[in-house]
C-alpha cells in the first residue's frame, strides 16, 4: 500500500546552482524519473522558493557566490517551514573536512561533481521515499494524537483531555493569580430521550448539543464530554458574570433547536462557579457538581452559580 503512494505521488526537487549548464542538465534527468522541478540560481532565492512550494528534497550546489551552500542549507534547518526538508549537496570538493561540514549544517548525503547519472538518480530516489515515508508516519502519528484526547461521537476533547486541560488551567491560576470558571452541563432528561426515541437520535442529540456549546464559545474556552450526557466547559480568565452569559447564550440556543418530531426540546440545566483561593481540582469540580444538582432540583433548563 505504501509503496503505491509512493508511486503516485509526483515529487517535487528544488535545484539550486548558479550555473545554467548544471541546472539544464540535472532538470532533464530528473524529470526523466518524473520529478516536478523548480530551480533557483543563488541561496536567498532557493529559502524563498522551499517556503513558499515545500519541495520534497533539495539539491543544492556548496560554491555560490554571496550565500554559500553551507550557510544556505543552515538558514533552511532554522526555520521551521523548511527544517523538515531533506538537503543533498552538490559539490566538487571531496575533501573529508567538507564532508563532514556539510552533514553538520544539516545535509542528509552529498552527490559529487561531475554528476554520475545512475548515482544521482539512486540517490534522490533513496532521499524522495524516505521523506515521503517520514511524512506519512507525521500524519499518521497526529491523527492518532488526536484520537487518544478526542470522543468519538462528539468531536470534542474525551473526559481524561478535559480534566488534564482542567488541571493545567488551574495550576497556572495559581501560578500567576488568574482567574477562571467552569461549567458542569448535563442534558435534561436524556434517559427518557434515548428510551422513547432510540439511541440513534440520543446520539443525534449529544452531536448537536456539543456542536452548539462549541461553537458559541470564545476561542479561549474549552469544553469536552466529561462522560455519558455531561459536559465540562472551562472559561479561562472570565470571571463568574461574564461566564454565565455565555451560559446563558448556550443554553437558550439548545433550547431553541428544531428536531424532525416537532414535539422534542432538548434543554440544558449547568452548574458555573468560580475558582476560589482555597480550591484545588477536585472542590470546584464537586461544587459545580452540587450546582448543577440544584439546577436540576429547581426544575432544569436553569443554570446555577
Amino acid at each position: 500500500m505504501e509503496d503505491k503512494i509512493l508511486i503516485s505521488k509526483q515529487s517535487l526537487i528544488l535545484i539550486v546552482d548558479d550555473t545554467l549548464k548544471n541546472l539544464q542538465l540535472l532538470g532533464n534527468v530528473l524529470r526523466e524519473e518524473n520529478y516536478k522541478i523548480c530551480i533557483a540560481t543563488n541561496g536567498l532565492q532557493a529559502i524563498a522558493l522551499a517556503m513558499e512550494n515545500q519541495p520534497d528534497l533539495i539539491l543544492l550546489d556548496v560554491m555560490m557566490p554571496e550565500l554559500d551552500g553551507f550557510e544556505t542549507c543552515k538558514k533552511l534547518k532554522q526555520l521551521e517551514k523548511t527544517r523538515e526538508i531533506p538537503i543533498i549537496f552538490l559539490t566538487a570538493k571531496n575533501e573529508m573536512e567538507d564532508i563532514i561540514k556539510g552533514f553538520q549544517v544539516g545535509a542528509v548525503d552529498y552527490i559529487l561533481k561531475p554528476f554520475n547519472i545512475f548515482e544521482l538518480k539512486a540517490r534522490v530516489k533513496t532521499h524522495v521515499e524516505l521523506k515521503i515515508s517520514k511524512d506519512l508516519l507525521r500524519e499518521a502519528n497526529a491523527i492518532l494524537q488526536k484520537l487518544a484526547v478526542t470522543d468519538g461521537l462528539t468531536g470534542l476533547l474525551n473526559h481524561r483531555a478535559i480534566t488534564d486541560l482542567l488541571a493545567k488551567v488551574f495550576e497556572e491560576s495559581n501560578r500567576y493569580n488568574q482567574v477562571f470558571s467552569i461549567a458542569m452541563i448535563d442534558i435534561d432528561n436524556f434517559k427518557k430521550i434515548n428510551d422513547e426515541f432510540g439511541h440513534p437520535f440520543g446520539d443525534e442529540v449529544l452531536i448537536k448539543v456539543a456542536s452548539v456549546i462549541e461553537g458559541n464559545l470564545r476561542k479561549t474556552d474549552s469544553v469536552g464530554r466529561y462522560g455519558g450526557e455531561e459536559f465540562l466547559i472551562i472559561f479561562k480568565h472570565a470571571r463568574l458574570d461574564d461566564a454565565f452569559k455565555s451560559m446563558e447564550r448556550v443554553r437558550e440556543k439548545i433550547e431553541n433547536l428544531k428536531w424532525q418530531n416537532e414535539n422534542i426540546k432538548v434543554t440544558i440545566s449547568a452548574g458555573l462557579c468560580e475558582k476560589q483561593p482555597n480550591d484545588n481540582v477536585s472542590t470546584i469540580v464537586a461544587r459545580a457538581d452540587e450546582l448543577l444538582y440544584k439546577a436540576k432540583k429547581a426544575g432544569k433548563n436553569k443554570i446555577k452559580i
